[in-house]
């Protein structure tokens, strides 16, 4: 069972202590969803600022009545890591949300799958805005490479990846299992091509040429989004 904290009831002086004794009791590899009734970006900074390396931060919802975060504690404590590690992690955790959305369509749990692709769809499309706004004109500037080369490739197929996500959310409003199963199998079959390149080439590749502190800049600037 999910470990829940919602603090939209509490006073603000007492949100954040709690919050982060939450943190501080889960084991390595646990985590909580926060809830909370605005933009938890202060938060943010003074996880940023006090367990650097120690967590993972992953929106579920943005508003406009809630905003909800996965807080974890990472399995290894390592303020150091790489970008390949970060961006791969994430895209595990998009692979679970979406397995978990289509087992909900399999068993006509309409209004779970509809929660599940919310958190999916935020979660991919925060995914590429830190590519396309973060980490690939550091990749290009390195590089020299802008209309040729790895990050033309994503750009173009960031573009069906969003198309597809539109026509899976136009399926599952209509709960039609026909047209979620048919965008749903596209969808797959492009994400598994087009992760395995950039957890193969282009974050390692990254990873490479960037400093220390470029890493953890472009991570932590990620995280923001």
């Amino acid at each position: 069972m999910e470990k829940i904290l919602d603090v939209r009831a509490m006073a603000p002086k007492e949100r954040h202590p709690k919050i982060f004794g939450t943190f501080k009791d889960l084991a390595p590899g646990e985590y909580f969803i926060l809830v909370n009734d605005h933009e938890p970006r202060p938060l943010l900074y003074q996880f940023q600022n006090e367990h650097d390396g120690e967590f993972e931060w992953w929106p579920l919802e943005q508003g406009p009545t809630a905003w909800r975060v996965a807080i974890a504690r990472r399995k290894t404590n390592d303020p150091k890591r790489t970008l390949t590690d970060y961006m791969q992690s994430d895209h595990m955790r998009l692979d679970r949300i979406f397995n978990r959305f289509q087992e909900a369509v399999k068993e006509k749990r309409w209004d779970d799958a509809s929660g599940d692709f919310r958190e999916f769809s935020l979660g991919l499309r925060r995914h590429i805005s830190a590519e396309e706004d973060i980490l690939f004109p550091v990749f290009e500037e390195k590089t020299g490479m802008r209309e040729s080369g790895p990050t033309f490739v994503m750009r173009m197929e960031h573009k069906d990846i969003k198309e597809l996500l539109d026509s899976i959310r136009a399926s599952t409003d209509g709960k039609d299992p026909s047209g979620v199963s048919d965008a749903s199998y596209r969808i797959a079959n492009t994400l598994a091509d087009h992760n395995m390149k950039e957890e193969h080439i282009l974050y390692p590749e990254s990873d490479a040429f960037m400093s220390e502190a470029e890493r953890a800049q472009v991570i932590k600037k990620a995280q923001t989004l």
